[in-house]
């Protein structure tokens, strides 16, 4: 019996093997129309990427939570932290 490191190493890599892969057609024509964007060599990871942004535009408000709490993650990853000190002089 596998153990559950080596189960989750290799669900990790069946995932990265999928999100490089190539993206349908129809996947591709649908982002490409609603965003105007080149998908000629786009891979599944970008696609859903694009996808979530094409739910959100068409209403869909989980798509609109998704990527509004990415985007926030990643404004709070960059954001760096200092400590300032003020002195008042009299």
């Amino acid at each position: 019996m596998k153990s559950s490191v080596g189960k989750q190493k290799m669900m990790g890599d069946v995932l990265n093997k999928a999100l490089k892969s190539k993206v349908a057609e129809s996947v591709k024509e649908e982002i490409s129309t609603v965003l105007d964007i080149s998908t000629d060599k786009m891979t599944a990871q970008q696609a859903i990427a694009y996808a979530q942004i094409v739910k959100a535009l068409k209403g869909d408000k989980s798509a609109f939570e998704a990527i509004s709490n990415a985007v926030k993650q990643e404004i709070n990853t960059d954001e760096k932290t200092f400590n300032v000190e003020v002195k008042v002089v009299e």
